[in-house]
């Protein structure tokens, strides 16, 4: 069985974190290794997290410069990965999640029987700041179509442009994959990463509902950052909002070439990533 690490990013977390912590710690596969990258915390959570969970937990402080908040979450998450090295699998929490009972025992599980994959996309109940469930799920609030699963490489590479297929709190990956990928300003770890893999023919979508995501005011990253439901135009202008620009956005996904297969390679070329974005 493979080493794994439970990876999870903090920052003034005290309000959530002992709760997330505990579900980690109960799972029923145990992680080998817990590792807490904390981000600049001002309140008690680097306190509690030690007083509660001890030596069981290990807390990393957060390298990353600038303002940039999308920024730096993709740093800290790079940062647990790079700490996490000597496990196989880590698997990746948010601060304010409760991971299911089987969490651990279901990803890893289905990592380990497939070799090839290196990012794992569960899904993820939806609930309120109180823990009741919204009646729903990530997939629901980020629909994608049946290619995404059901078709080949080349289709799988055009729905991951298009759509956001991965939520870093309900992943799973394997460190050596993805510790030394760069993540290009204005992008999210978890949205990058998915796209790496599905370059690299090594993306796997799973159904499984894995963590209570928890759905609160004053989130830094929430469900509003995702586009399928909007109109072409919509996704568009919103992407470009996001990511400064046509120039910055194509370059940025063209680069994915350089890892690529040659069954993905031609999605990556600058006309069909045009017409793969609207």
């Amino acid at each position: 069985m493979a080493r794994v690490a439970a990876v999870l990013v903090t920052h003034d977390s005290e309000r959530w974190i002992e709760r997330t912590l505990a579900s980690v710690v109960n799972q029923g596969r145990k992680a080998d290794r817990i590792i807490v990258v904390d981000d600049a915390s001002v309140d008690s959570t680097r306190e509690l997290v030690a007083r509660v969970f001890g030596d069981r937990v290990q807390v990393v402080h957060s390298t990353a410069t600038g303002d940039d908040r999308t920024d730096r979450i993709a740093h800290n998450f790079r940062q647990g990965l790079e700490a996490a090295f000597d496990c196989g699998i880590a698997v990746l929490g948010d601060h304010d999640d409760i991971w299911h009972h089987n969490r651990i025992g279901h990803q890893a599980g289905l990592l380990e029987a497939l070799p090839d994959v290196t990012l794992l996309a569960s899904d993820g109940r939806l609930v309120d700041e109180h823990g009741e469930p919204l009646g729903g799920t990530l997939r629901d609030a980020f629909p994608i179509p049946e290619g995404a699963v059901e078709g080949g490489p080349a289709e799988r590479m055009r729905v991951v442009l298009r759509h956001s297929v991965a939520t870093g709190g309900a992943c799973a990956v394997r460190p050596t994959a993805f510790a030394d990928v760069e993540i290009p300003p204005g992008w999210l770890h978890d949205r990058w990463w998915s796209l790496v893999a599905a370059a690299r023919e090594q993306l796997r979508i799973d159904g499984d509902v894995v963590i209570d995501y928890r759905v609160s005011a004053g989130q830094e990253v929430g469900l509003d950052r995702g586009h399928q439901h909007r109109s072409m135009v919509g996704r568009l202008s919103a992407g470009l909002r996001e990511l400064g620009g046509t120039a910055g956005r194509l370059s940025d996904l063209a680069s994915l070439t350089a890892v690529a297969t040659p069954t993905t390679r031609p999605e990556l070329g600058r006309a069909r990533l045009l017409r793969n974005l609207l």
